[in-house]
């Protein structure tokens, strides 16, 4: 697996930091561990698909 840096907003960073505590916590139920991991993966996912360092001048 190729691991590949992706632009968060600060915001964003605070997020994935929470939901990344959630996946880990075993003595949560799976199923909200999932719900979590599902949110991760599309903080990242959306995160990766902006054009976040692209700026036009006019």
């Amino acid at each position: 697996m190729v691991r590949k840096s992706v632009k968060v907003t600060s915001e964003e960073m605070l997020e994935l930091k929470k939901l990344a505590e959630i996946m880990k916590n075993p003595q949560l139920p799976m199923s909200q561990r999932r719900i979590a991991k599902s949110q991760y993966e599309s903080i990242i996912k959306f995160a990766k698909y902006q054009n976040r360092a692209a700026v036009s001048f006019l």
